[in-house]
């Protein structure tokens, strides 16, 4: 396991930066953070929403370009994440 994880996701459409998300964040030792850099906005609600929800902290989330973003989550708790058929659904921002 490591402290700190970069995953570039930039290009990759929903529900993508969700899914590597929770598959990287198990290779992140409990403390360490994950850094993710992407352009889907759909992602501007699923990753801090699975972050949250997971019980992981935010601890940065900005643009970083016209659009992009970094979200840097930092790891809580040592369980393993899992990516589950729910995963694969995407929303339009703002709709749920």
């Amino acid at each position: 396991m490591v402290a700190e994880l970069h995953l570039d996701v930039l290009g990759e459409a929903c529900p993508y930066p969700l899914i590597m998300a929770k598959q990287k964040i198990n290779e992140v030792a409990p403390g360490g953070r994950l850094i993710i850099d992407f352009d889907c906005t759909q992602a501007t609600e699923t990753l801090p929403r699975w972050a949250t929800e997971s019980g992981h902290a935010v601890e940065e989330f900005r643009k970083t370009g016209p659009a992009q973003w970094r979200i840097v989550i930092r790891k809580q708790g040592d369980g393993s994440e899992r990516v589950t058929p729910d995963d694969y659904t995407c929303s339009v921002p703002g709709q749920r």
